[in-house]
């Protein structure tokens, strides 16, 4: 499944982008960053023509104790500003894949919705960590805090925290950023799919200008954002196919846009075969959030109890709950 997602990738990309354009754009990034031209053509170079695709960025084969990490530093992220609202939920929700996780490590994550652990804890286990995963959460960390269109001044403080403890340097920083601000941009523009895909490709030469991977793209929050078909042409502008990309809300949103762009590509057998995968996996994704409701209830339930309340919980399981309807409306429509 994944082979075939990547051909289809590449496929749909050589019919999107020249190597010409690439070439242009980044000569321009890297006399702007004072780079070496050749090193950078060469990474641009690799991924748009395929012959040495650029490494995914897979969090779900991370070790169990690194993946536990990291989901607790999106959260610590978003509650940073005192409250985990809609927004940035569904974007950890869309980040997150808890499959292959023990019992007992799934249940620390889907615990996170409760209380969230601090940053500095998470953030420990990335101490050794590869420099590519550091730049993947970093990225993530970035698009979290600005998920709901506001940072809050203890989430700047936390990301210049998160940034020295990842050992991400400054230029990289500032990369990470414009990476992030152009690609929501373009959400907010409603840019078509050509445009989405051509400023994929600008904004993650950028990245590589700098010496930061072009694989991060594979975690990002901000592709996720696009429509669904811009999801698909802006990864195959890059040279990248769809096999690998982590997050759980983009194999739902496959299921509907993108899987309707493409099945004319696709035989019958294909098509088949494809949409009974995502059916599977957007019922792992409802299992995942009414398991995470059911928590709040069950919290809800104690404090009412106890004679207290917690105006907090209730707003989460509101925001919890208009998120399982947007899903399940989604896996309805692979039926």
């Amino acid at each position: 499944m994944s082979d075939f997602w990547g051909e289809l990738g590449k496929a749909i990309g050589k019919t999107q982008l020249t190597l010409d354009a690439a070439r242009k754009e980044a000569e321009r990034l890297a006399s702007e960053a004072g780079r070496g031209v050749n090193e950078v053509l060469g990474q641009v170079q690799q991924v748009v023509t395929g012959e040495a695709p650029a490494e995914p960025v897979n969090v779900a084969a991370l070790p169990e104790h690194q993946r536990v990490a990291y989901a607790g530093a999106l959260y610590a992220m978003a509650n940073a500003d005192g409250a985990l609202d809609k927004d940035e939920l569904l974007l950890i929700v869309d980040l997150l894949d808890l499959e292959g996780l023990s019992p007992a490590s799934r249940q620390v994550v889907l615990g996170y919705v409760l209380a969230p652990p601090t940053l500095t804890d998470t953030l420990a286990a990335f101490r050794a960590a590869d420099t590519t995963l550091c730049y993947a959460l970093l990225l993530n960390l970035v698009e979290v805090a600005w998920a709901n269109d506001l940072l809050d001044p203890l989430q700047d403080q936390l990301l210049l925290q998160a940034q020295q403890a990842l050992g991400v340097g400054d230029e990289q920083y500032r990369a990470i950023w414009r990476f992030i601000r152009e690609m929501r941009s373009i959400r907010l523009r409603g840019q078509n799919d050509h445009v989405a895909a051509q400023a994929t490709k600008t904004a993650a030469a950028g990245l590589a200008a700098v010496g930061v991977p072009i694989a991060i793209v594979y975690v990002s929050g901000s592709v996720i954002g696009l429509s669904a078909a811009g999801i698909t042409s802006g990864l195959a502008a890059l040279g990248l196919g769809l096999g690998m990309v982590p997050g759980i809300g983009v194999a739902v949103l496959l299921g509907t846009g993108v899987f309707l762009g493409v099945r004319a590509l696709l035989d019958a057998a294909n098509q088949d075969l494809v949409r009974g995968q995502l059916r599977q996996r957007a019922q792992v994704v409802l299992t995942y959030l009414n398991e995470m409701l059911v928590l709040i209830d069950t919290q809800i339930a104690a404090l009412n109890q106890s004679g207290r309340s917690s105006v907090q919980l209730h707003e989460r399981r509101r925001a919890l709950a208009q998120i399982i309807a947007r899903r399940q409306s989604m896996a309805e429509s692979l039926h």
